[in-house]
């Protein structure tokens, strides 16, 4: 199933493990990417958080993976939306009209 994650992250709160948490969360989405569970993901031009689309099989697997990021302690809001498809654009994807 997908679902949307609007995620909002407390930055400053990282304080000098800065980098250090942040290529750990790096390393992370890049195993959900070559496991096939992220599947898209945009920063926010605010820059204090990010809207990724993942999938899994059920709300319990997404919360297990939302508390394994090594993000997860500095979390200040996650919004999850379950995503279905749109009945005229199968498989999410916009086509141009003829």
């Amino acid at each position: 199933m997908l679902f949307q994650l609007d995620v909002e992250i407390d930055y400053p709160a990282l304080g000098e493990r800065r980098e250090q948490i942040l290529r750990a969360e790096w390393a992370k989405t890049q195993e959900l990417i070559d496991r096939g569970i992220a599947i898209a993901e945009w920063r926010k031009a605010s820059a204090r958080g990010v809207i990724a689309v993942w999938d899994v099989a059920s709300h319990d697997e997404l919360n297990a993976l939302i508390r394994s990021l090594p993000l997860s302690p500095w979390l200040t809001r996650v919004e999850v939306t379950p995503l279905v498809e749109h009945p005229l654009w199968p498989g999410g994807r916009l086509k141009p009209s003829t």
